[in-house]
């Protein structure tokens, strides 16, 4: 069954894991029917220290323990297009559906001027997040394989994504 393997950098996933970022905002969608599981990869970035809240919401530190691994899960349920406008026109803008926007670029913990910068005019998608679980263990990128047309058979992921990919759900897993 298909999945998704999302990479994320630890600024963001920290965010995550608490509980304080509820939509991710990225460029492209999958061509799978929500609601779907998302795999979070955790990429190497600035950070010394990430951390996770617990099943037990107690706080973690990886200490660099789930840099460049799989540090959790959560299921995607719906996908909103974010029609982005030049930010000049962003303040301008009202109605329901500009509130709806606002709302999840809010839930993104973004501001509307990064949103604007990061998408350069072109529309974005919301993934909103639920059911976040957040491993005990981080787990190896090559604990996934790929998920696709394009292959004969399911190889292990060997490098991250640069945004997202497909994978196969975890051996063991139900729907």
């Amino acid at each position: 069954m298909k999945a998704v393997l999302i990479s994320i950098q630890p600024k963001w996933v920290e965010l995550i894991a608490s509980g304080k970022k509820t939509v991710e905002v990225r460029k492209t969608k999958p061509k799978i029917e929500t609601p779907f599981k998302c795999y979070i990869y955790c990429s190497e970035k600035d950070y010394d220290k990430i951390f996770c809240i617990d099943k037990f919401m107690h706080k973690v530190f990886l200490d660099g323990n789930g840099k460049q691994k799989v540090i959790g899960e959560f299921v995607c349920d719906c996908i909103t297009p974010l029609y982005n406008v030049c930010y000049d026109e962003w303040d301008r803008l009202i109605g329901s559906l500009h509130r709806i926007e606002k709302e999840l670029v809010r839930q993104a913990c973004l501001t509307e001027k990064e949103l604007h910068n990061y998408a350069s005019g072109q529309r974005c998608y919301a993934w909103h997040i639920s059911d976040l679980v957040i491993y005990d263990k981080p787990k190896e990128l090559s604990e996934f394989n790929h998920c696709g047309v394009n292959y004969h058979f399911n190889p292990p992921i060997t490098r991250p994504p640069q945004s997202w990919c497909y994978c196969e759900k975890l051996k063991g897993e139900t729907e």
